[in-house]
């Protein structure tokens, strides 16, 4: 199976009768047809980041500890609902306006996206201080290698289940303990999409890192994250995860109601 299972649907802007495109190829051609409506979604949600990034540094004036200063991150989480909604219809080539479809999405989905920002707040603070607690007596006992590596395999699964929460959120009609539920079982059976995901975040990570070193990298690098960072990250974890939503909960929904009931919200 290719990395990217082939979701073909027709959209605005694709003509019907066209064969269908391979993932790499698909995706690259929705990138460039989308290029600066993703700008426009960037900005957009630059909005609410940089809110989260004010109260954060003003935390960490005040108080330079890391379960005070993360706080803000938990309300940036509800944002992330519209962001998610316009970067998937991105990702199965359906059409989305911008500001309307990012605003009513944050609206309808706000308390379950909150919800998701305190679970991974409060799992990952407990996380960061058993990997750190773990790692720095590493060397003293064989036990604190294995609870580190335990940690350590939380952490990873944790993070892959986060590429599916939100999509599922505003497409799915669904109780929250559900939607983690089944974030956590796409998380291992989409082992190697999700590891495909992280390395290439991983990748752009590390170029946004050593682009800090030159004055003229730096203005580039600033200007990846202000224009397109967040808006790229999200589709591109949509593009390649929702193919798999689609195959495991979509199409055995139809099987049992019809063709043109796929169980979304409404």
């Amino acid at each position: 199976m290719s990395p990217f299972f082939n979701y073909d649907r027709p959209g605005p802007g694709v003509d019907k009768n066209a064969p269908p495109q391979k993932a790499v190829p698909r995706f690259f051609s929705i990138l460039q047809r989308k290029f600066f409506d993703l700008i426009k979604l960037n900005l957009l949600f630059c909005i609410p980041v940089a809110g989260a990034m004010a109260l954060f540094l003003l935390l960490n004036s005040v108080c330079p500890y890391v379960p005070i200063s993360m706080l803000p991150v938990i309300l940036l989480f509800p944002f992330l609902g519209g962001l998610t909604y316009v970067t998937r219809n991105y990702a199965r080539e359906e059409h989305a306006f911008i500001f309307s479809d990012f605003k009513d999405a944050v609206k309808n989905n706000w308390k379950y996206f909150l919800f998701d920002g305190i679970f991974c707040y409060v799992v990952g603070i407990i996380l960061y201080f058993s990997i750190s607690f773990y790692w720095v007596n590493i060397s003293k006992s064989f036990f604190s290698a294995i609870a580190c590596g335990i940690g350590i395999l939380l952490a990873i699964i944790l993070l892959f289940s986060q590429y599916y929460v939100p999509v599922m959120i505003v497409t799915f009609d669904l109780k929250f303990k559900q939607i983690l539920k089944n974030s956590f079982i796409f998380a291992i059976i989409g082992l190697w999409r999700n590891l495909l995901v992280t390395a290439l975040l991983g990748l752009l990570a590390f170029l946004l890192y050593i682009a800090q070193m030159m004055p003229l990298t730096i203005i580039i690098a600033w200007a990846f994250v202000v224009l397109l960072l967040f808006s790229y990250s999200s589709f591109l974890i949509n593009f390649a995860t929702y193919p798999l939503i689609n195959k495991m909960m979509i199409k055995p929904y139809q099987k049992q109601n019809g063709e043109s009931n796929n169980g979304e919200k409404k």
